[in-house]
């Protein structure tokens, strides 16, 4: 999981962290708990679990949720949604025994890992019937999800270059999440929802503001305020329609019995 560093940096952003993100697609979480429930799974160890974003929708789904995070501001934002089976931890040595849950679930979380191989290891090692991360892959005709996402960002992080703080590039998470994918393949992906969405530029732009990204937490809060404010004017009313497409992809755990091997069973 995370460093402690990394963990701190989660503190921070905690309390702007879903607003920041996404709203959940109904339709997906309704994927994903159908999908347990059909795998057998009534209790799974979300690994990740922030601030329970997945897990409270899924509790609400009669699913029986346990999270573990690094991050104890994240934890605290899970609990105030009413979740109390709440643990902090590492997800590299996960605090339970083996097969102690029927499956275990990643959520937006392994593209944020160092090493999220030995992750997915360990959360095997406590699950019964099978390891599950939400992911997005390409669309089964072959198209790129083309959201660039990263356009803002890279507008917002010109400015703030030209300004005096450069800011690191970084892979983009879908980047990072493929690669994971075909390095790992699971032994099962299926796909919950397949859209196209159209979203504001400046709405992503408005939410680099906020300071909800970790690769923002060193930029001076005015000199951020004043590279949105560019950034805005810039981009206008312009959009951007994209194709999303969301998937559960599943490792069974009998996989990873042999150390040495990486090949779905």
């Amino acid at each position: 999981m995370p460093t402690r560093d990394v963990a701190a940096e989660f503190d921070q952003i905690s309390v702007v962290y879903d607003e920041t993100r996404d709203p959940l697609d109904p339709a997906t979480v309704d994927g994903v708990a159908e999908a347990l429930r059909h795998a057998g799974a009534s209790s799974v160890l979300e690994v990740g679990v922030g601030t329970g974003r997945v897990a409270r929708p899924l509790t609400d789904r009669r699913i029986d949720v346990t999270g573990v995070d690094a991050s104890r501001g994240m934890l605290a934002k899970a609990r105030a949604k009413g979740l109390v089976r709440l643990v902090r931890g590492s997800g590299y040595r996960l605090p339970f025994g083996e097969s102690a849950f029927d499956a275990t679930l990643f959520v937006h979380v392994l593209h944020v890992l160092e090493d999220p191989e030995r992750a997915l290891r360990e959360a095997s090692r406590v699950s019964r019937v099978g390891t599950f991360a939400l992911v997005h892959p390409r669309a089964n005709d072959g198209r790129e999800e083309d959201r660039r996402e990263d356009g803002p960002r890279q507008l917002v992080r010109k400015i703030l270059r030209e300004q005096g703080y450069p800011i690191p590039p970084r892979a983009s998470p879908r980047a990072k999440e493929r690669d994971l994918l075909a390095r790992l393949p699971p032994d099962a992906l299926t796909v919950l929802s397949e859209r196209d969405v159209t979203e504001s530029v400046r709405d992503r732009i408005d939410h680099l503001a906020k300071r909800g990204h970790r690769n923002l937490l060193a930029v001076p809060p005015e000199a951020l305020q004043k590279a949105v404010a560019l950034a805005r004017e810039q981009v206008g009313d312009r959009t951007v329609t994209y194709h999303r497409v969301e998937a559960l992809a599943t490792w069974n755990p009998r996989r990873w019995a042999d150390p040495a091997s990486s090949a779905p069973a």
